[in-house]
């Protein structure tokens, strides 16, 4: 049975649960007894031999590594030794010439002649078919071999129990059977709701370096947890996702390579043709601080022949997009030319002159490389769609960047305007109105600017559900994986972007109880009481987290240590337990360290107006606050070694946001007084 997105997008989730239900005697502890009547396949059972992995003799990178994953974990689950043979090869030669199949119970990986008869024309790259008959269990991708078959076995292993939560080894999650009895039946994946999945975009670490075995890990964990994106481009993982959507205007058009022959290609700014922002703003991401002069028509086909050129001849135009997105961060060009590009009604926007230039480029790319998808970030100055340019060219696609004032994390998806939120979905529609081939999301959902606890378990559930109804095709998470605080929010989103349907309530309580083992439900209390507290915390928290330093009053940071306190005494004399509640700890201590420097600043603080934004709010300025900010900066970098806690450089700790936020009030300044914001500390 083959099914395409087109008849039953739901097909995949319905498997899931038949499966659940139907094989109580693999997925619950209950014995298989109880379905004595329902045809079954014993596939490992203390009585009977181990069931050989098969694979064809000409397998794929992707069918060999699965078949390699397979074994491991059923080694790891049953403690018994199975073994890997190719069927058709030299194990087939040795079968009598009439014998078809293995004569005992197997499990095929894979395409072969033992898979032949089973339709897998229509199965797509991620797509993948579970077939079990009375005598074998058969694990197929689609027709290209790619990483679906890889997705199968992890599907099948996670339904035995298998979790990985972290990419280290101390991280995963295998439960011990003795049997696995399987349900007769053929089952198919549909097309997944995302095409592209990522929640691991910095690595395992993005400022702390991590050592080769840790990216391995990070790489593993990802293909583990269904993300396309976030692996190294290895054919044992049958391929990626990879869309382009940097900052490419300086990448393109370097400065040093063009700026003496056509000084016209580069920034008006301040009355001059620029090679260097002279108000500094320069850093290694955009080295010459500026944008370049989007009205030049000679640009313009300078910077498409540099799309075109690294479009052409290549065979993965399905799987890639080329970034046409501006500098960050930079002023744009003030000649006549650009100005005349821009709505005289909305001159501060800077989406009609960016889509104006990206409209002429795409043109040209479409010419030469009709199957190149080009991506334009929608962010900063250009997040809202233009005004003028009435249309968008379809082979651009947008990534919606929805950094601060674009989401809201307290708020839900539907919550009732005014909200930022309500303005997003406004935007979002608006874009596919002006004849966007796709619209991607370009998330937020870590701590770039709060490195403490950050509970978004169901806000991402929350968007991730309800972006399908906008067709949103992919979602991009920047990363800052600090493991310890936040490594319940970097596993469920992973989950949740593979299968926006999962059980939330379920997979959360196998999470405490797995994770956690003894201290499951001290730890379920801590995780609990943090989600509802952000979803009723009365000030905004958004992108990176910042806002989050408000939610930690004085008296939620002493419920919250009353949990880690009993969660810290029932893992005593176990080390695993012991090593996965240490990072959370870390994780507190941080968020009650910053409670205590803002108790400080209300008691020992002088309200002064914000710097650099006038009219825009006060803050309490304190000496000892200040203090006590620095010995928090210190303690954190000692968590430059050993297990990833913090994603921290430690010289100079990537902390400035916290700073800003925590001792200015920079988030918070347009609410007004910070006196007041603090009435709970």
């Amino acid at each position: 049975m083959a099914v395409t997105s087109d008849e039953n997008v739901n097909m995949q989730r319905t498997w899931i649960r038949l499966l659940s239900v139907l094989v109580l005697g693999v997925f619950g502890n209950t014995t298989p007894t109880l379905w004595a009547e329902e045809p079954a396949l014993n596939l490992i059972r203390p009585d009977q031999s181990t069931p050989l992995i098969l694979l064809g003799d000409k397998e794929s990178p992707a069918e060999k590594f699965a078949a390699q994953e397979l074994k491991r974990y059923l080694q790891k689950i049953t403690g018994r030794d199975f073994k890997i043979l190719r069927w058709g090869g030299g194990e087939r030669s040795r079968m009598p010439a009439d014998l078809a199949k293995p004569a005992e119970v197997y499990i095929a990986v894979g395409q072969s002649e033992l898979t032949a008869t089973l339709d897998t024309a229509q199965l797509g790259t991620e797509q993948y078919l579970i077939d079990v008959t009375s005598e074998r269990l058969a694990i197929v991708g689609g027709p290209a071999r790619q990483r679906g078959v890889l997705y199968g076995v992890y599907e099948f292993l996670e339904r035995l129990g298998v979790r990985w939560y972290r990419p280290e080894p101390w991280g995963e999650h295998v439960p011990r059977r003795q049997r696995v009895t399987l349900s007769i039946g053929t089952t198919v994946v549909a097309v997944p709701d995302y095409e592209y999945r990522s929640t691991l975009a910095g690595g395992f670490q993005r400022y702390r370096q991590p050592t080769l075995e840790q990216s391995d890990q990070a790489s593993l964990w990802a293909v583990r947890n269904r993300l396309n994106f976030d692996a190294d481009e290895e054919p044992r993982f049958g391929g990626r996702m990879a869309p382009a959507f940097d900052h490419i205007y300086y990448q393109l058009i370097p400065v040093e390579d063009y700026f003496d022959a056509h000084p016209e290609y580069f920034c008006f700014y301040q009355g001059a043709r620029r090679r260097v922002n002279p108000d500094g703003g320069v850093r290694p991401s955009n080295p010459t601080g500026l944008q370049l002069c989007l009205s030049n028509p000679d640009l313009q086909q300078l910077f498409a022949s540099k799309i075109i050129s690294r479009a052409e001849g290549r065979t993965d135009l399905d799987s890639v997009t080329f970034s046409i997105s501006p500098n960050d961060g930079c002023p744009f060009c003030e000649c006549a030319q650009c100005q005349a590009l821009d709505d005289p009604a909305d001159p501060e926007s800077m989406s009609n002159r960016v889509c104006a230039f990206s409209n002429r480029v795409a043109r040209l790319v479409a010419r030469a490389v009709p199957e190149a998808r080009l991506s334009l970030q929608a962010y900063s100055a250009w997040t809202r769609p233009p005004t003028i340019v009435e249309r968008i060219e379809p082979n651009i696609v947008i990534h919606l960047c929805l950094i601060n004032q674009w989401a809201d994390y307290t708020k839900t998806w539907h919550a009732p305007a005014p909200n930022w939120n309500h303005e997003t979905r406004q935007v979002i529609a608006r874009w596919k109105q002006l004849g966007v081939s796709a619209v991607y999301t370009y998330e937020y959902w870590s701590g770039y600017g709060w490195q403490g606890p950050l509970p978004l378990v169901r806000t991402m559930a929350d968007r991730i559900r309800n972006y399908r109804e906008l067709n949103i095709r992919g979602i991009y998470n920047e990363s800052h994986p600090h493991w310890g605080p936040q490594g319940l929010e970097l596993y469920m989103c992973a989950r949740l972007l593979w299968n926006p349907d999962l059980d939330l309530e379920r997979e959360l309580a196998l999470y405490y109880h797995n994770y956690y083992g003894p201290a499951a439900a001290p730890m379920k209390a801590y995780h609990e009481l943090l989600m509802r507290a952000l979803e009723k915390h009365p000030y905004p928290v958004h992108s990176g987290g910042r806002g989050m330093h408000l939610l930690f009053t004085p008296k939620r940071v002493a419920e919250l240590g009353r949990h880690l306190e009993r969660a810290t005494a029932f893992v005593e004399g176990q080390p695993r337990y012991q090593r996965r509640l240490a990072g959370v700890r870390a994780g507190y201590t941080f968020a009650e360290r910053v409670s205590e420097i803002l108790r400080l600043k209300k008691q020992t603080g002088n309200e002064i107006e914000m710097p650099g934004w006038p009219g825009r709010g006060y803050y309490l300025r304190s000496t000892q606050a200040e203090r006590r900010y620095g010995q928090l900066v210190d303690w954190v970098c000692t968590f430059d070694k050993g297990d990833a806690v913090f994603d921290l450089a430690p010289d100079p700790p990537h902390l400035w946001y916290l700073q800003e936020d925590v001792l200015e009030n920079a988030a918070f300044g347009f609410l007004g007084r910070e006196s007041l914001l603090l009435k709970d500390f």
